[in-house]
């Protein structure tokens, strides 16, 4: 009786808890950086649901049950749609399909065998990569010449930086400016056909390191918001295809997230299947911040997260079609 009075105070507790945030959510978003920090992590609010909703019918607490119904429903909200096999895209015969991969390959990650077979294995036509070293350069281009003769690379000597392996000429290459972004470059591709596409590569300012977690949180925020608000501009300024290859270091659940989306489609979201996490954990990944977002120029016909390759990313790939 003593356990069943307890889990129900706590359940009742945990509804509460999640009213409040959501009420602050819907006033402050993202402005106030302990909020932002919460609304990252938002998924995990809506684990204590896997031991309050048996218990709930368990012991016939009605009440308690429609109450928890509340978070429930919006959990299938936020990510029943990534469950449910997505409609299939119909595929133009007469539009060339390009095949993008983003993937954070870790500034100490040497094992590039594992780079080399993850790629070989999921062809990419395009390759973004965050976390690349200068050392690393060479010995990238010089693996991956055969199949991406044509490639680009931050040109500013940073600890590590962003670049494009492409099997696409590349006609037109800029460092967009820092700041707002530090780590972004953008390149004009010729396609097979002779139309022009543009692909952005982005690393967002990420929450590192976490032991200057208090002294850093609002700076971690206040940057994503200026860089995401950034590409947003060169979003509403183009009127031909574009393509973004970025390790976001936003979750779904966040003011960041929402405003790339208002401007451009999220590839996985789209036609992905399950969670798409692609932050690893020490033994299972845990969010979901790397992402190929798109214009609407294109569309998305198949998204997945790739295999390990030695990093604490996992890649994500997207296939996109040109619409007319």
């Amino acid at each position: 009786m003593k356990f069943s009075t307890f889990t129900s105070s706590l359940a009742w507790l945990y509804v509460i808890l999640f009213c409040v945030w959501i009420s602050l959510r819907f006033l402050f978003f993202d402005s106030l950086w302990w909020l932002a920090l919460i609304n990252t992590v938002a998924l995990y609010i809506f684990v204590p649901l896997i031991v309050f909703l048996p218990f709930a019918l368990l012991f016939r607490r009605w009440r308690l049950f429609l109450g928890l119904c509340f978070p429930l429903g919006l959990f299938i909200g936020l990510y029943s749609s990534f469950f449910l096999p997505s409609l299939s895209t119909p595929v133009s015969q007469n539009q060339p399909i390009i095949k993008a991969m983003t993937f954070n390959m870790l500034f100490n990650n040497v094992d590039y065998d594992s780079i080399t077979k993850m790629v070989t294995e999921n062809n990419p036509d395009i390759i973004g990569l965050q976390e690349v070293r200068s050392q690393t350069v060479p010995i990238l281009i010089k693996r991956f010449a055969k199949d991406y003769p044509y490639h680009a690379f931050h040109p500013v000597e940073l600890s590590h930086n962003v670049g494009i392996l492409s099997r696409f000429p590349i006609d037109k290459f800029i460092a967009l400016p820092a700041p707002p972004i530090q780590r972004a470059i953008q390149v004009t591709l010729r396609l097979n056909n002779g139309e022009s596409i543009d692909a952005i590569v982005a690393h967002l300012t990420p929450s590192y390191p976490l032991y200057k977690f208090l002294k850093l949180a609002k700076y971690w925020y206040t940057s994503r918001a200026a860089e995401v608000s950034y590409l947003s501009n060169i979003v509403k300024q183009y009127n031909q295809p574009l393509i973004v290859m970025c390790d976001c270091n936003f979750t779904d659940t966040s003011e960041t997230y929402s405003q790339m989306y208002d401007v451009m489609n999220d590839s996985f979201r789209e036609v992905g299947w399950g969670l798409g996490h692609t932050s690893r954990g020490r033994f299972f990944p845990i969010a979901r911040i790397d992402y190929i977002w798109h214009t609407k120029q294109l569309q998305a016909i198949d998204g997945y997260v790739g295999k390990h390759a030695g990093s604490d990313h996992l890649p994500v790939i997207a296939k996109l079609q040109l619409v007319k």
